[in-house]
């Protein structure tokens, strides 16, 4: 295969990538919004967002005096550990495994496919759509949120200050509130959460606990973390009930609870992956 064929292939990748995204888009236009109950409040977007917000004050007051005697606590080996921990709130991972299976599933051609294989690899791009959004989503919104607030890391306070800001400085030092690796934190563990509810309490607490190494490490007072992953675990919520509203990735059942939708007999990724296995060796 010559320069010039490898690079028509890639443009008409790109080409169909493209009109496929485009066509997503005016699907979920088209859909119409399913009526729901309402469920629980720990899956309601705006009552985890309302009690966050409240939680985040109160330990202003309460909890981030406190952790100014942590500042310098952390050393050697421990702290070396908890640095790895906190890597994981950077959501690298994450983004791009969910990034590269959407560009995947939007260049992917149908030629050859079952209707049963297209709607898996349907179903599998708008999975990867919702996690990539939510996690990518989130952080920006505190990316935002932090430098336009502009509040003092606790390493970059004098004294025993606990609150300092300056807004719209775009310096890291003056970035804490909220905590952009507690709000990776805080959507990655909801984004799986939902996806493998069968895990979701140990999905969770590794969140929690990935969240909390930013206090551990200098980096933030309690209320930015506790901030951050109100806000990851609100976009999230948000997000899943508006797929759910159209019948997309998720579903409400009768209490208005979030459920995944079910997946068709031979649209599974096994199965998508099977036919697509199969079709190469066709080709």
């Amino acid at each position: 295969m010559d320069t010039g064929e490898i690079s028509g292939r890639v443009r008409d990748g790109v080409v169909l990538g493209v009109t496929r995204g485009r066509a997503a888009v005016r699907q979920v236009a088209a859909r119409r919004v399913r009526p729901r109950r309402l469920g629980p409040a720990r899956e309601n977007a705006s009552f985890v967002g309302a009690v966050g917000l409240v939680a985040a004050l109160a330990a202003v007051a309460l909890l981030d005096p406190g952790a100014r005697d942590l500042v310098g606590g952390a050393g050697g080996g421990w702290r070396r550990f908890v640095s790895i921990l906190t890597s994981f709130g950077q959501g690298v991972e994450i983004l791009v495994v969910s990034g590269v299976l959407l560009i995947a599933c939007l260049a992917l051609s149908p030629d050859g496919l079952s209707r049963q294989v297209r709607a898996g690899i349907v179903r599998l791009g708008w999975t990867a759509a919702f996690v990539f959004v939510a996690v990518a989503g989130s952080g920006l919104l505190a990316s935002l949120a932090k430098n336009a607030f502009g509040r003092a890391r606790p390493d970059h306070l004098a004294g025993g200050g606990i609150f300092e800001i300056h807004p719209l400085a775009f310096r890291a030092d003056w970035a804490a509130f909220p905590s952009g690796h507690a709000t990776t934190a805080g959507a990655t563990a909801v984004v799986l959460a939902l996806l493998a509810p069968r895990w979701r309490r140990p999905i969770l607490a590794a969140g929690v606990v990935v969240a909390i190494t930013r206090i551990l490490l200098d980096a933030h007072f309690p209320s930015d973390v506790i901030a951050g992953v109100t806000l990851g675990a609100s976009v999230t919520l948000a997000l899943a009930h508006a797929l759910g509203a159209r019948g997309l990735v998720f579903a409400h059942d009768a209490a208005g609870r979030l459920v995944r939708r079910a997946t068709p007999k031979g649209s599974g990724w096994t199965d998508v992956l099977a036919a697509l296995i199969a079709r190469a060796r066709r080709g």
